[in-house]
């Protein structure tokens, strides 16, 4: 989980893969950003969370794609047998659920046209949202290319 600054589980132990400190480069006129794995990620996970039967662990990136498949994939290897991947990463969670844990808005509300007394949507006349702005769709997707963690472990000791 290596995106602290921009929330966490009150319950996370949080143990990153990957550090990604992003800099300013003057010369590219770009921020930079360097993927550090952590060599002792392993370590840590098994210090944590020790017994690999019995504990429960999720696991998350940004996306839920290339890290959390690594890190499943590198559990599944170790012997751990309650592992799951959060579908989307926190940035599906993020856009989904507020810091307390209630459901956003996110483009789910579809308009009603009929009024039943006790419902809760969006009534409409059925005319439309023309004149309305429209809600563009945020792609969620980590578009960075992670390095494969042991690839990356095995250069930064050579």
């Amino acid at each position: 989980y290596e995106r602290s600054d921009r929330g966490k589980f009150s319950s996370a132990k949080p143990v990153p893969l990957f550090s990604f400190p992003s800099r300013w480069d003057s010369e590219a006129q770009a921020k930079v950003n360097k993927q550090d794995p952590n060599p002792k990620f392993l370590e840590q996970v098994k210090a944590l969370f020790p017994n690999a039967e019995e504990d429960k662990i999720v696991v998350m990136c940004s996306d839920g794609r290339q890290r959390s498949i690594q890190v499943l994939m590198m559990l599944d290897e170790e012997g751990y047998v309650n592992i799951a991947g959060l579908k989307g990463g926190f940035n599906m969670w993020d856009a989904t659920f507020d810091p307390k844990v209630r459901r956003r808005n996110v483009g789910l509300a579809k308009e009603v046209y009929t009024h039943d007394a006790d419902s809760c949507g969006i009534h409409a006349s059925g005319a439309g949202f023309q004149m309305v702005d429209k809600i563009e769709s945020v792609d969620r997707k980590d578009y960075v290319d992670w390095e494969d963690w042991e690839e990356a472990v095995a250069k930064k000791s050579a």
